[in-house]
């Protein structure tokens, strides 16, 4: 039986499984993990990107090539704050899509 692929975002995906990028011990711990998972979608924390000149940065372990990133709002308390943290993902140019996260 063929599955029928998962597609959002103008794009369509063999895999179904979406792995974020937070709890792991390193950088390269999770690029280990993205890797073996065989995910083509990983989340990423808006808050938690270092913009470049800001020292490491998780997305120095991400292939943006292999991998579509979906930016979250984690860590946002209202509505209001995540919409302007998911504009501040767009500005980055982490996509065009965009996870909603509010506590």
């Amino acid at each position: 039986m063929e599955e029928t692929p998962l597609t959002f975002g103008g794009k369509s995906f063999r895999s179904r499984l979406i792995v974020g990028t937070g709890k792991y011990a390193s950088f390269e711990q999770m690029r280990e993990a993205i890797e073996a998972s065989g995910a083509e979608i990983v989340t990423v924390a808006v808050r938690r990107v270092n913009l470049p000149g800001q020292g490491e940065s998780l997305l120095d372990y991400i292939d943006p090539a292999r991998y579509t990133l979906l930016p979250n709002t984690a860590g946002c308390y209202t509505a209001d704050e995540a919409v302007r943290t998911a504009y501040l993902a767009r500005e980055a140019w982490l996509g065009e899509i965009v996870k909603l996260e509010v506590i």
